[in-house]
Parts: structure tokens; sequence; C-alpha cells
């Protein structure tokens, strides 16, 4: 398969910065030489995430294939037709990030007690399969099953003959790596770095996918019960601030370390190209205070009138990029606890209201003759509010087979579940022949 080589980076350690540092990319490296040390193991971690923040835009942008964000120069083309010519959210991205964990996982278990201390060797491969893991399980709820390769790209016909994976396979390789993960990491709390509760709140997501509702509850309660984890308000404040109670796991950027992304959504008298808007009659209901209420927060208003995103608009590139917040812990035991085989529709209820009372809207009238559908139908539309440009609102119509009836009636082609994941890159199907007939149905 296409394989990626890891950038080495020229890097302090980890305990010196707590932001992810710049890389410098050299195109041959010798395996031998690349990880040697806790120093280059640590600058090797780092280059993981920093591969993280490359791909971790390309998933908010997943929204352009629901009803939320639109393009600006095409606004009434509402949920838009994917082809196999575009991006695909990300897929070589991230399997640059696999390569680069497979390299850490390979080369640090070998390092000897002298190089790097077992509590740091722990700490590192805790990371490195956080990171794997969190990547398989974008490629699995983007693409359907995928190659699967756990080895590092040492040479261009490494992964020679490796060809896709089930959707359950690729799912159960996410698991095993934050399973790993969980029994490496340690509870110790930093908001931008793999860590024991990043890893609860990524398992509560893929059982949610995965639809083991009891497991869902069961992670989500483990941050939710955690009193570092809070709904902050005022609700800009999650986004506004930066490192704030409201985050499990945050891509935090720096004037040092900017991201560009602010360009794809300000407007050019705001240093952007305005390639993104929210879409019209979202905003809409963001901006209806029975709905959207403090959400509103999210948009602007411009002077030519049109309403623009405000979550990720710091000309200087400081604004976050949120992978995990506790929010979504609440919706997600909100409607695993909906759907498990005993529903406890009043605790579904209660963790609807916790998002809806600190968005200052009328709370969710719960009475014992509510049905389950009712409820799911609240948590459904609450989640694209709250989570509404984070890259969550398509993938979660899909997961719950839901995409015909809700984009159906604006893109016929979404009637069809062939159309419901995305296609392989056109671009990574010529490049590598163990893709050669095995794009997804339809495209």
């Amino acid at each position: 398969m296409k394989n990626y080589i890891i950038l080495m980076l020229i890097a302090l350690g980890l305990s010196s910065c707590s932001r992810i540092l710049d890389t410098e990319p050299q195109t041959t490296i010798s395996d031998e030489a690349v990880i040697v040390d806790q120093k280059s193991a640590q600058a090797a971690l780092i280059g993981v995430y920093d591969g993280l923040q490359g791909y971790a835009t390309n998933i908010v942008s997943l929204d352009l294939a629901g009803d939320n964000v639109v393009n600006f120069n095409a606004q009434n083309n509402v949920v838009a037709n994917k082809t196999a010519s575009g991006s695909g959210g990300g897929f070589s991205g991230i399997y640059s990030v696999i390569n680069r964990a497979n390299f850490v996982l390979n080369k640090v278990p070998s390092l000897s007690d002298a190089l790097v201390s077992s509590a740091n060797k722990n700490q590192i491969l805790g990371e490195a399969y956080f990171l794997r893991g969190l990547a398989y399980f974008d490629l699995v709820k983007i693409y359907g099953g995928v190659q699967i390769v756990l080895e590092p790209a040492t040479k261009a016909d490494a992964h020679k003959g490796v060809k896709r994976s089930t959707k359950e396979q690729t799912y159960a390789q996410a698991l095993a790596d934050l399973n790993k993960a969980e029994e490496l990491l340690p509870t110790t709390i930093n908001r931008n770095r793999a860590n024991k509760y990043t890893v609860f709140a990524l398992k509560a997501r893929l059982y949610l996918y995965t639809e083991k509702w009891e497991l869902a509850e069961e992670f989500a309660t483990r941050s939710i019960g955690n009193t570092s984890f809070k709904l902050v308000k005022p609700y800009a404040l999650f986004f506004t601030g930066k490192n704030t109670e409201e985050s499990i796991f945050e891509l935090a950027f720096s004037t040092s370390d900017p991201s560009s992304f602010y360009t794809n959504w300000n407007s050019p008298d705001r240093g952007g190209r305005h390639d993104y808007i929210p879409e019209r009659a979202f905003a809409g209901l963001l901006l209806n205070p029975n709905l959207g209420g403090s959400r509103k927060s999210l948009l602007f208003q411009t002077p030519a009138g049109v309403y623009d995103l405000d979550q990720y608009s710091k000309q200087n590139g400081t604004s976050s990029i949120f992978l995990l917040r506790i929010a979504e812990q609440y919706l997600i035991r909100a409607e695993a606890r909906a759907k498990k085989a005993a529903p406890d529709l009043a605790g579904s209820a209660s963790d609807l209201n916790q998002i809806k009372g600190r968005a200052d809207v009328p709370l969710f009238n719960y009475i014992p003759s509510t049905t389950k559908e009712e409820l799911l139908l609240a948590i459904e539309n609450e989640r694209r509010f709250e989570l509404g440009f984070e890259g969550h609102r398509f993938l979660d119509i899909v997961r719950t087979g839901r995409a015909a009836t809700v984009f159906g009636t604006i893109n016929k082609e979404l009637l069809k579940p062939d159309f419901w994941i995305f296609p392989i890159p056109q671009s990574d199907i010529l490049r590598d022949p163990d893709l050669t007939g095995a794009q997804n149905p339809g495209y």
C-alpha cells in the first residue's frame, strides 16, 4: 500500500514544552537511527501529534458533506455530491499518522532502561497507541474497512500486498490500540495529550458507533464523573478560551505554532479565503433562542450581512480544534441510555438537559409517556446544535441509518447507502496497486 515516511524532528524533550513543536522533514531516514534514546523517542512522538494537527482540519471539514456547512461560492448546494477526485477526508494524512505511530511502537520497546525509563517508555507507547487507534477509528467511520498496517514503512514496497480489511476488523484494530493505550497511560490530565481520560472518551464514542450501548454509557460516565471536566459557561468560553474544563482532548495552537484553518472560514478582509460558511438555514436555527440559545455565539455577522463562524476565526492562527470535549460525552451517554437493552429514558433526558441548560434553551420535558423515539430525535437535534462545526453531523446521521431521511430530500444521491461513506481518493488508488478495484461501491 501507499507508504508515508516519518518526519524526524529537531525538538526539545516533551517535558520542556507543552505545545506541539514545529517539524523539520527529511526525505530519507536510516531506520536504525530514527529512535535511539528518550529524546529522539519523544521527538518522534511529537511528530505523530504534528501529523494529527495536519489531518484534524479534514475531519472538521466533513461537515461540508452534511447540512451544517456549505461552500461560500456554492451556497445553494447544501449537501454536495462526494467524488473520488476530492481530498476525501484526509485519507493520506491519516495514514501518515499511522506510519509515524508505527515507528514509535516498533522502536521504543527495544530501548534499554538506561536510554529511557520504564515510566517514560509506557507514556510514549501509550500515547502512540492512542493516536494510532484514533487514526484507524477516523478511517473506518469515513471510508469503511481499510488497509491495516502495524509496522513502519522502511522502504517503498514495505506493505506491498496489504488489502482492505472489513469494517469490523478495522473497528477491532482501533479498539485493540485503545485497550493498549489504557493499560499504559496515567490518569494525569493533560488536555493536549493522550492520557487515560482521552482513551475513556474515545472509547465511549467508538462504542456508540459500534452500538455497544452499555459500554458507551460506562466509558462516558468515567469522564463525566471526573470533576476536572465540566460544561463551561458562558458557552463561548470553550472556544474563546484555551484548555478550559470543557476540553478532554484539544489541539491547541499558538502564535509560534499557528494553524491556518482560520483562512478557510474568514472572509478576505479578515485574512481568509472564505471557503466555508455556516449553511443559512442552520445559522437561523442557531440564532433561534429556543434552539441555539447561547450557541449563537458561534456566529458573527459580517458587514455584508453574512453569518460567519467564530469558532475557528482567530486571525493569529490560535483557534483550537476540539477532538473530545465533555459536552459530547453527555450526549453519548444520553443516546446510549435510551438505546440500551433496558432503556433509562429519565437518565437520558437528564443528560440531554445538561446540554440544553448550559446553552440556555428550554429543557426537554420528560414525562412517563415520553417515547424512546421522541427522546432520540431530540438528542440528534441537540448534537447538531452543540457539535455543529466539529465534524460530527454527517457521520451521526449515517451511523443511525437516517441519511436517506435527513439528507435524501436535499440530495437524491443520499437515498442510496453506497453514498453514506466517502470514496477512497482516486489519487491514492492510482499510487497503490493494492487498492485497485477496492473503491467503495457507487464511486
